[in-house]
């Protein structure tokens, strides 16, 4: 039996991460206990009933963490592994293996820098959106995956875990599952409502479309996915990435574009159109407002850029 299967369990079935995370979490763990027994803390195989000497073990977690930085880990990794090794200690506490969570686990890390997301403004999002072409099935399909990424703010899992059920047409709404399996309700609007009928009118038999619109579908027809990519299969992540950067491609000044952008997108036109913090928390899924700021400081960034290009005290200061 797997060592670290209880402490999976533990993640997964009490705590109720999703299964990305707590898969996250035990390679991490793993990764951690390989620095332990290089450092002879362990003995390979790391059995739990050596896990005890990891107490009070600060010097191994920054000799891991050094060893991280050298193999250029990005600090979001950096902060996974550390999230892992938290968790971890947590559960070693709880089952009485050690008597207390290493504090300030972030020591000989070095500081973080947050990199603000990449995004692309309302000009080259609407271009973007309207590259495929709807006169083929496949061209509606990718014209309503593009419109509800970016229209509802999905993350790449959440659109392909899209089912026909998830679908509320009498209501204009989506249910969602995102990380952590949590749930929420988002409004089904303008040019995203619009794509999408016209790929489901398109791809469905016309029974099951009308029973999609009236809010009348079986269970069968409700866990068939929106989005295919061969018929009657689910479309991949890695299909939508591809799609994604391909028509980004066709725009000549845009490199680097994936399903992301457009979610982080979503959440910047929305501030620089007005929307409260709280409501783009709630419509991104975010479990923490902190997580969301982060989009407050590109509406800074481009506030200071714009006063800095035409304020003429900001270009006689910059310049003398």
């Amino acid at each position: 039996m797997d060592p670290l299967q209880p402490y999976l369990d533990h993640l997964g079935i009490e705590r109720g991460l999703s299964p990305r995370t707590v898969s996250s979490y035990g390679r991490d763990i793993r990764d951690f206990l390989a620095t332990a027994i290089a450092s002879s803390l362990l003995q390979a195989p790391a059995d739990r009933s050596q896990w005890p000497r990891l107490a009070g073990q600060r010097d191994l977690i920054r000799t891991h963490l050094a060893g991280l930085r050298r193999r250029g880990c990005r600090p979001s990794t950096l902060d996974r592994h550390l999230a892992a090794i938290r968790s971890f200690y947590r559960y070693l506490k709880l089952t009485s293996q050690v008597d207390e969570v290493p504090a300030n686990l972030s020591i000989g890390r070095g500081g973080r820098r947050r990199d603000l997301p990449h995004d692309l403004n309302v000009e080259l999002t609407a271009r973007l959106l309207a590259m495929p072409d709807p006169a083929t099935p496949r061209g509606r399909r990718d014209r309503a995956l593009l419109e509800v990424i970016y229209g509802l703010g999905l993350r790449l899992a959440e659109v392909t875990g899209l089912d026909l059920g998830d679908l509320d047409y009498p209501q204009q709404r989506v249910r969602v599952l995102g990380k952590g399996d949590r749930e929420r309700v988002l409004p089904l609007a303008g040019c995203a409502a619009e794509t999408l009928a016209a790929h489901l009118e398109a791809t469905l038999d016309p029974a099951v479309w009308r029973d999609l619109r009236d809010g009348a579908l079986g269970r069968a027809q409700a866990a068939r996915p929106v989005f295919e990519g061969r018929p009657g299969r689910r479309i991949g992540r890695r299909t939508v990435q591809a799609l994604v950067a391909r028509y980004a491609g066709e725009l000549a000044q845009v490199a680097g574009v994936s399903p992301h952008t457009l979610r982080h997108s979503f959440a910047t036109h929305l501030l620089d159109g007005g929307a409260g913090i709280r409501v783009v928390q709630e419509l991104l899924g975010h479990r923490h407002l902190s997580t969301t700021q982060i989009y407050t400081h590109l509406g800074r960034g481009r506030l200071r850029a714009s006063f800095e290009a035409a304020h003429p005290r900001a270009r006689t200061r910059r310049g003398g």
